[in-house]
């Protein structure tokens, strides 16, 4: 098995794919801490990028959503034609060697984003890491604003693939479903129904070295959308000749949006609409793919490998599944477009879990200025959890699967859609509460250490941030647990104990 897998490694990494190097963070994706310490530090250009998990805008009656794809090197972008729209959405492509410093990355984007003339707003941001240099890409999803009769609201997300079965073909249909789900999934939670609005809509990004995967690509990419009735625009590949998945989306609601994070108060309700964990497993799973000798320390620490693959086969389906149930639960506690707003019968406030985990707990309290008190931590996959967090395989095994989402608001609320989330297949569950306003912090009754193996992420999410920050952003990232990025001849070493160090700092 292991020969097999190193071929196939070779073969995604010849296509300009990166295989492996979400193992330890459980996402491809940039953190979000060195992405928003970045951008902040961005200067002398136009486009001023807030990063957010989603952008909005005003869904105007009889009218659908209009995108312009332009795609950049990020190293020697050269302007062709700007378009002159002051909103988009952005997606990078960044080597590791400046996409995991912030000083760096910061350096990279305002080289890039210096030859823009027009001033634009870009608030979502997918921005993710490669080991190619010549897989390198900056895009901008202009989006035209319409006037007329609003009517609710149109909000808009970007997605990429952050985890993916690379025991699979590269070209395989694993790989595009997790995109586009990812995007519906956080369309979901803002109260939009993909399925029953003609104005949704997704927009692949996508890419390969030949026609002929493209073909196949496409023909991914339809089945999936004709299997849930969703509307798509295929704007053909990025033509950059490296594999590559992503998507934006459109979605549209005729009610408010569940995120008034400033009327979020003392003695709210805490839940998640699904465990916390999860996405460790799909990681378990691939560095046992590696060699015989993983499967067998895991099997001597009570995981048999059948246990890992039946929790990877969940988790892959989970991620490859869109909930639409979710937005309709989330629909009907948002107020109507243009209605007042009233704690005892709506939610106040929701953000997404997704491969931040326990973080994005902190990113919450951070946004709505709270201290948090978490009194429970259910984990999904709890025994996988704790093991790859103590042989420092996973810096954060509480990376979640899709369907785990923080929902905030009071206690009357919670009751009602907790009930509403168990007949759809939910497992909600009551984690905490706001225990006060004025600063954000979030507290844990929980060890989150045997969960969390990043002492830098631990220390930042539990209350002492500045004297981590610097370093977290500045300094070089943690050893990868992974292998070297060619296939060895000889067996691998263990990642369990690698020679290369542990994956977290």
């Amino acid at each position: 098995m292991s020969d097999n897998f190193w071929e196939h490694i070779d073969l995604y990494r010849k296509l300009g794919f990166d295989p492996l190097r979400w193992i330890p963070t459980c996402s491809n994706q940039v953190d979000t801490h060195v992405l928003k310490g970045a951008t902040e530090e961005v200067k002398h250009t136009h486009i001023k990028i807030s990063p957010s998990w989603f952008d909005s805008f005003y869904h105007i009656e009889g009218k659908i959503p209009e995108l312009t794809r332009r795609v950049y090197s990020l190293v020697n972008p050269a302007m062709d034609k700007e378009v002159e729209l002051k909103r988009a959405l952005a997606v990078f492509r960044i080597h590791t060697d400046s996409g995991e410093h912030a000083p760096l990355l910061s350096k990279a984007l305002e080289n890039f984003l210096k030859i823009f003339n027009s001033k634009v707003s870009v608030t979502s941001t997918s921005a993710v890491l490669t080991e190619h240099k010549a897989a390198e890409f900056g895009m901008f999803d202009y989006i035209l604003l319409h006037r007329g009769d609003k009517i609710g609201y149109m909000p808009a997300v970007t997605s990429v693939t952050q985890v993916t079965d690379v025991t699979k073909a590269p070209d395989a249909d694993i790989h595009s479903n997790i995109a586009m789900t990812s995007a519906i999934e956080h369309l979901n939670l803002l109260g939009c129904d993909m399925k029953s609005s003609p104005s949704s809509k997704l927009f692949p990004i996508y890419d390969a070295p030949s026609d002929e995967m493209l073909d196949k690509i496409r023909s991914n990419l339809d089945i999936f959308t004709s299997r849930y009735n969703l509307a798509m625009e295929d704007y053909s590949s990025l033509k950059l000749g490296k594999l590559f998945y992503g998507t934006s989306a459109v979605g549209t609601t005729t009610k408010d949006l569940p995120t008034k994070y400033d009327q979020i108060e003392e003695g709210m309700e805490i839940i998640i609409t699904n465990k916390f964990g999860g996405l460790s497993a799909l990681g378990l799973y691939t560095l046992a793919c590696m060699n015989s000798e993983n499967i067998s320390k895991y099997e001597q620490n009570g995981m048999p490998y059948g246990n890992i693959t039946q929790a990877k086969d969940e988790a892959l389906k989970n991620l490859s599944e869109p909930h639409f149930a979710l937005g309709k639960i989330i629909a009907k506690y948002c107020p109507d477009f243009g209605a007042a707003y009233d704690k005892q019968v709506h939610i106040t406030g929701v953000y997404p879990v997704g491969p931040q985990g326990v973080l994005a707990l902190g990113a919450l309290a951070e946004l709505a200025n709270v201290q948090l008190m978490i009194k429970e931590l259910p984990i999904r996959n709890e025994e996988f959890a704790k093991f790859v967090t103590r042989e420092f395989l996973v810096e954060n095994a509480t990376a979640s699967l899709n369907g785990c989402h923080i929902i905030v608001a009071t206690k009357d609320v919670t009751n009602l859609i907790m009930e509403e989330l168990r007949k759809h297949n939910f497992a909600p569950e009551r984690i905490g509460f706001v225990e006060k306003k004025g600063s954000w912090s979030v507290s844990f009754a929980t060890d989150l250490s045997q969960f969390v193996a990043s002492k830098v992420k631990l220390a930042r999410l539990t209350g002492t941030p500045q004297r981590h920050d610097a370093a977290a952003a500045g300094s070089p990232p943690p050893p990868s647990a992974v292998p070297p990025p060619s296939p060895p001849t000889t067996t691998p070493p263990s990642p369990t104990t690698p020679s290369n160090g542990s994956v977290v700092s």
